[in-house]
């Protein structure tokens, strides 16, 4: 999730504790239990660097928001590389991005195998650095080889799911446990180092909102910090989803990763992706997720995956 105090990526591990986040409140939780979670990291030397969630929807195809790629560029050898623009404007090189899915735990996972992403695809509605004003979303195509589970999307061939105020939903991911946590780091089996604001994975039950009081809360947060000329101009709509607003909350680093519901039969489905919000759970100031169903066209037209029914 974004922070009103973070624009662009820092480089370094320090960049982890405000740039990547995790549930604030939650509990531990299982990879099995979040088909597709996935981590988005780029290499620095031998260490990798967590900085996004992120969910896989089919063997090849990832799902994040928008804004933890939007400065990643598809180099010559037809592989990603993370970026950040510096103050003076000029781009520099963070290292290859490169994905990990599935894992409990980022360093003591078995697994160590990761995916290059071959293919970047932001939505054409969302304004680079500006994430507030809406189609905060992205498609990321990686190498082949993956053939672990992926996740649900809602209205991707179905019919979209009536979300109710007060519906409690969930959120997991890798980013800050506080608001101001610092990075964790380990050695993997391989003997990389491999940061994130929390290695293991987080989950959290959140009330979704309605968005007067989405709204309500949001407005409150903003003038109470003199942030209107920032976030004076933020969108909210059939487009986005609100949740929390209570001691539970995604935070940092967590940017990119699922909101579900879950079915009668206690499969996940993904509702929302981890946007932004005002801090990480201040009381009354609700987190905000892209609404997946409301770009389900084009998630089929990018990926050619189930066209949405209805």
């Amino acid at each position: 999730m974004k922070h009103e105090e973070i624009r662009t990526v820092m480089v370094g591990i320090a960049a982890l504790a405000t740039t990547a986040s995790c549930v604030v409140a939650g509990e531990d939780a299982l990879a099995d239990d979040w088909p597709g979670i996935a981590s988005l990291q780029y290499a620095q030397g031998r260490s990798m660097m967590h900085e996004c969630g992120a969910t896989m929807i089919s063997e090849r195809w990832l799902l994040t928001a928008a804004h933890c790629v939007d400065e990643a560029r598809i180099e010559r050898n037809g592989t990603a590389a993370q970026y950040y623009r510096r103050e003076d404007g000029m781009m520099q090189r963070l290292g290859p991005m490169r994905v990990a899915v599935g894992r409990t735990h980022l360093a003591d996972d078995e697994d160590v195998k990761t995916y290059a992403v071959t293919a970047l695809h932001i939505h054409p509605d969302y304004v680079p650095g500006e994430f507030e004003r809406g189609s905060d979303i992205a498609l990321l195509q990686i190498e082949a080889g993956y053939k672990g589970p992926y996740m649900r999307i809602d209205g991707l061939g179905f019919d979209a799911i009536s979300l109710a105020s007060d519906t409690y939903v969930s959120v997991a991911g890798y980013g800050n446990t506080e608001e101001t946590s610092v990075a964790e780091g380990d050695l993997n089996a391989r003997g990389r180092a491999v940061y994130a604001p929390s290695l293991r994975l987080q989950q959290a039950s959140l009330p979704l909102l309605s968005l007067d009081a989405c709204k309500a809360g949001l407005d409150a947060a903003i003038e109470l910090h003199g942030l209107e000329q920032v976030y004076g101009d933020y969108s909210l709509g059939e487009h986005t989803v609100c949740a929390g607003g209570g001691e539970q909350d995604s935070c940092y680093g967590d940017s990119g990763g699922p909101l579900v519901v879950h079915d009668e039969y206690g499969e996940p489905i993904q509702v929302g992706i981890v946007s932004w919000g005002l801090g990480c759970a201040r009381a009354g100031s609700p987190g905000v997720y892209t609404r997946a169903a409301s770009y389900s066209d084009w998630i089929s037209d990018i990926t050619q995956l189930d066209e949405p029914s209805g």
